[in-house]
């Protein structure tokens, strides 16, 4: 898998990664894990909350990362990951715990608005989706760093994609789809900015936006 451009080292400096890893990891770097489950629903943390329909979340490009992770039915018995800036993570090199290594990716998240804004996620897996979706995001980004835009936090919407498998029918992917992008030194302010903001006309009698709710889990 490609790695971000060359001097990584340099872009940490230039868009200083590391205040903002510190500012979406939050104080004490506490997260709930993100997953599209089988009924093609994204839902965070242990209670599996459903995000709220249309929201948008801040994909921290300097968090994607590449690695292994070994599962034992439904139980993660091993797990070993590294940033893409740095040195990659070798099968070759993994102890034996019992299940066979898998390749995963991740990478971390925090919404922006709505009900869900200000939690902070991390979406892991080891799915072919999932490894699709991380593969386009990683293509998208290092296309805005190489490109010189300053603005390279990608805003996206978490939907998703499905097709018909022959054995275990309905399957569902996950779907990134970017809607904004944030400059790196907006992190400080409330919210992500467009590079271009376009001007809209205000109407002459504006009507109160319907207020979006999270879906309710059956």
């Amino acid at each position: 898998m490609s790695q971000l451009p060359a001097n990584p080292q340099d872009l940490l400096t230039k868009f200083k990664v590391a205040k903002q890893r510190q500012e979406m990891a939050g104080p004490d770097g506490d997260f709930h894990y993100l997953k599209l489950d089988r009924a093609g629903n994204w839902v965070y943390g242990a209670d599996e909350t459903e995000i709220e329909h249309e929201s948008r979340w801040a994909i921290n490009p300097f968090t994607l990362s590449t690695g292994f992770a070994a599962w034992d039915d439904t139980e993660k018995v091993g797990e070993e990951m590294a940033l893409l800036t740095g040195d990659p993570v070798l099968k070759s090199q993994l102890n034996d715990v019992g299940a066979p290594w898998m390749p995963q990716t991740a990478m971390q998240l925090k919404c922006m608005d709505g009900e869900d804004e200000g939690e902070e996620v991390v979406y892991s897996t080891t799915s072919k989706g999932g490894q699709k979706a991380f593969k386009t995001m990683l293509a998208v980004i290092t296309a805005r760093i190489e490109a010189g835009h300053s603005a390279i936090i990608p805003i996206v919407t978490l939907e998703a994609d499905s097709y018909k498998h022959k054995k275990y029918g309905k399957i569902f992917t996950p779907d990134l789809k970017v809607v904004d992008w944030m400059a790196m030194d907006a992190v400080e302010g409330e919210g992500a900015t467009p590079e271009e903001p376009e001007v809209v006309e205000e109407p002459e009698e504006v009507e109160e936006a319907p207020t979006r709710r999270r879906r309710k889990r059956a």
